[in-house]
């Protein structure tokens, strides 16, 4: 499956195709003053249409998965004035049609033979009706860049979704057991960005997900970056790998990292509780999470140091294995 938004054709904003129309009127000719004048409102409305084709390409917004669905609402702010945008442009684009049929037909009619003066009319018009739509226009490209360089994450395979704080080894992981390659760093909120890589085990292939970092807070307070790794955990059809930080340089008390561990559990996904970085452990930390989690299935690793990881993996592969027979059968 692809990423829904990789084959939008993204338009030029408006004073760009406004700049380009200006420089290539003069040059169109015609066989006769109102063939050009013809020729040139013509020209006009193509540019214009290409706002169309961007339109027939953005996927139907009631159409997608939720977890893409989500991901627009998320990066455009508010999907109902995104949506307003979508329908604003498609009515100006209506109206330039529109408006080339009324001024050819007065070319066409004109017993005073004025077809430059209809010509620089209509397309006045047109730019005015650009420029009103400016900030709609600019808004919808701005977040179909954005949309359209995502990577392509399928919501219907199975997937391991690592998740917890900002800077708690989940892309060291990501790393070792995929074929993902994201950035790894020691400061906070490195990855800004869903980060897939792939897996095969026998006949199965698994997706494998780096999502950004969430700190302990309410919805409300998170950032856009918080929000993205909300929604994979959310509606990305998998098991969710929580990565607890038990190091002598954890940023995070046991506190702050259970109440998130225990807010990722109230989604209604398998969650499996790791403690990482265990070959530099801060005994109080990692007593304090342990004691709170006793009675789970509990993983120790090191991401950095390779310990620990195939047992998880190979659990984690069973566990999506039989997940992916309940649903085949």
């Amino acid at each position: 499956m692809l990423n829904p938004f990789e084959k939008i054709s993204i338009p030029n904003d408006p004073e760009t195709v406004i700049k380009t129309i200006l420089n290539r009127i003069p040059k169109i000719n015609g066989n006769t003053p109102k063939d050009r004048e013809i020729r040139r409102i013509k020209y006009v409305v193509e540019q214009v249409r290409k706002y169309r084709v961007f339109l027939d390409t953005f996927p139907k917004i009631s159409d997608l998965h939720p977890f893409y669905r989500e991901l627009l609402e998320i990066t455009s702010g508010d999907i109902g004035h995104f949506q307003r945008c979508l329908s604003a442009i498609r009515k100006s684009v209506l109206l330039a049609e529109k408006l080339s049929d009324e001024y050819i037909s007065l070319i066409k009619r004109d017993p005073q033979n004025r077809p430059n003066k209809y010509m620089r009319q209509y397309v006045g018009r047109v730019f005015s009706v650009l420029r009103k739509r400016k900030e709609c226009i600019d808004l919808v490209i701005r977040i179909s860049k954005e949309l359209k360089k995502l990577q392509t994450i399928d919501p219907y395979l199975p997937t391991i979704i690592v998740a917890g704080p900002p800077n708690v080894g989940k892309s060291s992981l990501v790393s070792k057991i995929s074929s993902a390659k994201p950035e790894i760093a020691s400061y906070p909120f490195t990855t800004k960005e869903i980060h897939v890589g792939h897996i095969t085990s026998g006949i199965l292939t698994v997706q494998v997900i780096d999502t950004p970092g969430i700190l302990d807070r309410p919805m409300k307070d998170r950032n856009v970056v918080e929000l993205k790794a909300i929604n994979a955990i959310k509606n990305l059809n998998g098991i969710i790998l929580f990565l607890f930080d038990a190091s002598n340089s954890s940023m995070y008390t046991y506190k702050e990292q259970l109440d998130l561990y225990r807010e990722i559990m109230g989604l209604g996904k398998v969650v499996i509780p790791v403690i990482n970085k265990i070959d530099d452990l801060n005994e109080e930390l990692y007593n304090a999470i342990k004691n709170e989690i006793k009675n789970e299935q509990i993983f120790e690793i090191s991401a950095e140091k390779n310990t620990g990881i195939n047992e998880l993996l190979n659990y984690a592969l069973k566990l999506l294995s039989k997940q992916s027979e309940v649903l085949d059968n």
